[in-house]
């Protein structure tokens, strides 16, 4: 269904690594992600028009929070990366670590705690958060409580035609999604689901994407 080629750089890969994401790099088979490959062939189509873009999970490089990039991190590298590939969209993040939030130029990023639907909610109130987003990607708290927690209380915020992904599934829970999954196809019958499991070399652990397109897309759905 998804045609792209994992070992092979794409300009997104060389974006994203040299913004300091681990989504991919110009050298993706020593990447320990490489979802970039992905990305580029479900997106390419995209660039250039005036999208909104969700990512939750900034990179935290404080080392005592789950999921952080370690002391050298880049938090909103992935953010960055995103401006560079879609110069016409508004990018919009967030993350548990009140320290990283930051605004820049067509970014802006807010608190949000992906365990909780109450800041889920609150975090959705915001003015500039109203409208909805073409790309949603949860990039947060890797664990299958949080991923669903988040997804559920958010999914409602992703455009016609857009696409939802879930990070970094391990090995250790891809049948609890795929048992989700089920539940979540009856809840959300205009979605489509995927699990895409990327090959790797370096990574064979949690190197695999829950991919949710809404099926009343435009043209060019990249499926």
């Amino acid at each position: 269904m998804y045609d792209f080629d994992p070992s092979t750089a794409t300009p997104l890969c060389k974006i994203m690594g040299d913004n300091k994401s681990d989504k991919g790099s110009e050298n993706i088979t020593r990447s320990w992600h490489n979802y970039t490959t992905f990305y580029y062939s479900i997106f390419k189509h995209m660039q250039n028009k005036e999208l909104r873009v969700f990512e939750l999970g900034l990179g935290t490089n404080n080392t005592s929070l789950p999921s952080n990039m370690g002391a050298d991190g880049r938090p909103g590298a992935s953010l960055y990366g995103w401006k560079e590939f879609f110069p016409q969209a508004s990018i919009f993040g967030a993350d548990i670590d009140k320290d990283i939030l930051f605004v820049d130029e067509k970014i802006k990023t807010y608190y949000c705690d992906q365990r909780d639907p109450g800041a889920i909610a609150r975090m959705w109130a915001e003015p500039d958060l109203a409208e909805g987003f073409d790309i949603m990607v949860d990039d947060g708290l890797h664990s299958f409580n949080a991923n669903a927690c988040f997804f559920e209380h958010s999914i409602a915020k992703l455009k016609s035609g857009g696409w939802y992904i879930i990070e970094d599934v391990s090995r250790d829970d891809w049948g609890r999604f795929q048992n989700k999954i089920r539940e979540w196809q009856q809840s959300y019958p205009h979605l489509q689901f995927d699990m895409v499991k990327i090959p790797s070399t370096v990574n064979t652990y949690d190197n695999s994407l829950v991919v949710v397109h809404h099926k009343t897309s435009l043209s060019n759905s990249g499926c």
